[in-house]
């Protein structure tokens, strides 16, 4: 392939296809572009929005070059992209140990903080809980106590070539939106939120290009790239090779509204107490929509049948203090 004429047709506002990004990509990845060509790359591939194919060809790279550990076989992950901008608290993270309590297996895909001030890996850490690069290690604690934490500088070493860049763009790329596409775990069931709608479907669809077989991709109408416990929210639903477009109203399940003000979050120290405060019974509305999204993972990682029976599942694991006790034994490890 020819590098520039690939290049042309991004300044040029054309879509490029999968094999072509993948092409570039694997070249931005492996520190062969330089810096000013890759700003220029990622900026042209902005302005004109990317496209399904080259998200799915940049997420191809990006796994190739991931250091992976291996899962069993319904292993999911309840990573979102970030960038919405709420400042609420950790609530994927949160709603990973929860359903990891209630016996799903979840190997969850974070970072410190990039657009809040709470990243995973930091809320974690503040709960005392290890963050390892070693493979056995994670494995072992995936398949011992269905929960392993994948921190993303650790597995996606190749994302040094695009560091400074990123950094002196300071503005969203295609690289924002590759995080929750590029699991080290390669879970084929996922949890997954977006920071803007018009990636619900696109995320959908590229899921099961990547090989997923039963994913949500969720977007709140307030902009929460979760399961929103404050308005309405978009779900895409890949499942036996269909995909399904609803809105989800939590008022359906007999859960009153609450404003994003309630869960907001603060830094590392703040989200961690509020996250033990909560296994405590200490904030039921920040528990509500950790029961939202931790349901949604139980279902998806089959220990519930439906939504509704994946929600009483989480909340009788947090009111039963089992989520405490799990906490505990995740940290001791």
């Amino acid at each position: 392939m020819n590098l520039n004429l690939i290049k042309e047709k991004i300044f040029n506002s054309k879509n490029i296809s999968a094999n072509e990004t993948k092409f570039i990509f694997d070249l931005i990845m492996n520190g062969e572009i330089s810096e000013v060509e890759a700003a220029g790359i990622l900026i042209g591939l902005k302005t004109k929005s990317e496209s399904k194919d080259e998200i799915l060809g940049a997420a191809k790279s990006m796994r190739e070059k991931s250091l992976k550990i291996s899962s069993p076989e319904n292993t999911i992950d309840t990573c979102g992209t970030g960038g919405d901008m709420s400042g609420t608290l950790n609530i994927s993270t949160s709603a990973a140990i929860v359903a990891a309590s209630a016996g799903a297996k979840v190997a969850k895909h974070g970072n410190r903080s990039i657009s809040s001030r709470s990243g995973s890996a930091d809320m974690l850490e503040k709960i005392g809980y290890k963050i390892s690069a070693d493979q056995s290690y994670l494995e072992n604690s995936l398949s011992k106590n269905n929960f392993c934490f994948l921190f993303a500088q650790y597995h996606h070493s190749a994302m040094k070539h695009v560091i400074n860049v990123r950094k002196q763009l300071g503005t969203r790329t295609i690289f924002n939106l590759l995080g929750p596409l590029t699991n080290p775990a390669n879970t084929k069931k996922q949890l997954l939120g977006v920071f803007d709608s018009k990636w619900v479907r696109i995320h959908c669809e590229v899921l099961k290009d990547l090989g997923s077989n039963h994913a949500l991709v969720v977007h709140g109408e307030d902009g929460l790239d979760e399961i929103s416990l404050s308005a309405h929210t978009k779900i895409a639903e890949l499942k036996d090779g269909l995909i399904t477009e609803y809105v989800f109203n939590p008022q359906d399940y007999g859960y009153a509204l609450i404003k994003n003000s309630d869960i907001q979050g603060k830094d590392p120290d703040y989200n961690a107490k509020t996250f033990m405060q909560m296994l405590e019974g200490l904030n039921k509305k920040f528990q509500h929509i950790v029961e939202l999204n931790a349901g949604a993972a139980l279902y998806l990682s089959q220990q519930s049948k439906s939504f509704k029976e994946g929600f009483k599942l989480a909340r009788h694991v947090i009111e039963t203090n089992i989520t405490k006790q799990f906490v505990k034994k995740i940290i001791k490890n």
